[in-house]
């Protein structure tokens, strides 16, 4: 009887562990060479292209965007991509970033010169809930300090971009 009952225990933890299973965010982000700066996704963007799937993971293909109000500055560039993809994936971040040369060759990003940033969502101007994520990525100031909190310029960039951004694709008030 003893050993019944440590089986049915046995299974039943391991059954349990299966239903904790923990989602994971799964991207991947190609970056344009060189670039320096915060990267924004927007998702649920009409006439925008679906985002597609590599090995499964999604696959998130940085458009590097320069903001005229910021012209002359050290952060003019920002990357972007707009896609329809109704939502991202919430969970445990799981992502790749790798830096792309012109030829398509993708070289890894040291996960010290990443540093997460927020979400969030807005109104679009047809109604439709608009949300985005934010990261920074950065090829000189790579370490603990920039991955936890960032670059002050670039967050100072994120401001401009995000309101530039809220201004072009958020409902009129």
């Amino acid at each position: 009887m003893k050993k019944y009952m440590i089986f049915v225990v046995s299974i039943l933890f391991l059954a349990g562990c299966g239903f904790n299973k923990q989602e994971t965010t799964k991207n991947i982000f190609l970056i344009p060479e060189g670039f320096e700066g915060s990267i924004f996704t927007f998702y649920n963007m009409p006439d925008e292209p679906a985002l597609k799937k590599e090995d499964g993971y999604t696959v998130i293909p940085v458009k590097e965007k320069t903001l005229k109000e910021l012209e002359n500055t050290e952060i003019s560039q920002y990357g972007v991509y707009l896609t329809s993809t109704k939502d991202m994936i919430y969970g445990v971040v799981n992502d790749k970033y790798y830096y792309v040369d012109k030829n398509g060759n993708r070289k890894e990003i040291n996960d010290q010169c990443i540093s997460l940033g927020s979400n969030g969502a807005f109104n679009g101007k047809n109604g439709e809930d608009i949300k985005y994520s934010v990261i920074q990525v950065t090829s000189s100031s790579c370490g603990p300090s920039f991955k936890e909190n960032g670059r002050n310029d670039f967050n100072a960039q994120v401001n401009h971009v995000g309101k530039y951004y809220y201004q072009q694709l958020g409902m009129k008030k």
